[in-house]
């Protein structure tokens, strides 16, 4: 009986040895994705793309870990697919199968196709609008040309909505309410007749911010006097619509 205690608890420990070194190996993982240097002037698709775009590898491509080519990482094969991760002046940062295994790193962009200038020009205007759309959302403002996704994201749920459609398309008007919190005294008496004074808090209304929407951006701003949320009082602010990057 004891040497069956003793093998079951010797397995136990090898299992969980197993799971700690897994588990380590995980957060290593994610704690050198996190700590991933960035290239000064580079475009980081993962930021602003859903869906992945793929290129297609039409020569031997060396592949190096930074724009430096400070160190080489493997070589892409001709005719083998990789996916597109950032985009700078002189080289594509893609994900792919070399003969070394899966790597990511820096390729000359002579080595694939499946990108043009057009394309490529649409995802550098498409990052600087996420820049100044991240920018209003994290301060919590809103500027004309933004989605109503992005509205919402930036503000939360509207207090009020409302939505027209004619013949110069679909009409949409967010409400925004700020509010502040105002005490109220009252009094009443006990049993014994004596005053018990009671305070309560109470939202009152103290400005509005109405956002008009003209095909689902914003295309107007109504502040009221006591609301800062179009722009914190710097004046309504004004990004680019949407870019169709094809």
């Amino acid at each position: 009986m004891k040497n069956s205690v003793s093998t079951c608890s010797l397995r136990l420990f090898a299992i969980l040895g197993i799971l700690l070194v897994a588990g380590s190996g995980s957060a290593r993982a994610d704690l050198e994705k996190s700590k991933l240097n960035k290239e000064d002037g580079a475009v980081y698709l993962e930021e602003f793309l859903d869906q992945p775009i793929k290129l297609k590898v039409v020569k031997v491509a060396a592949v190096y870990s930074n724009l430096a080519g400070e160190r080489w990482l493997g070589n892409l094969l001709a005719g083998r697919e990789a996916e597109l991760l950032a985009i700078s002046k002189r080289a594509y940062r893609v994900r792919g199968r070399a003969q070394q295994g899966q790597v990511a790193g820096w390729i000359a962009k002579s080595a694939v196709e499946g990108i043009d200038e057009k394309l490529e020009a649409n995802l550098t205007k498409l990052h600087d609008r996420q820049v100044l759309v991240n920018d209003l959302i994290a301060n919590h403002q809103v500027a004309l040309g933004m989605t109503v996704a992005e509205v919402e994201a930036s503000l939360g749920k509207p207090d009020a909505r409302s939505s027209q459609v004619d013949k110069e398309g679909r009409k949409d008007v967010l409400d925004y309410i700020t509010y502040e919190r105002v005490a109220q005294t009252s009094v009443s008496y006990d049993q014994l007749g004596r005053p018990v004074q009671s305070i309560v808090y109470i939202k009152v209304p103290t400005g509005k911010v109405s956002l008009g929407f003209q095909n689902e951006l914003v295309a107007s701003i109504a502040e009221s006097e006591g609301s800062e949320l179009a722009g914190g009082g710097a004046g309504v602010r004004i990004v680019p619509p949407p870019i169709l990057i094809y």
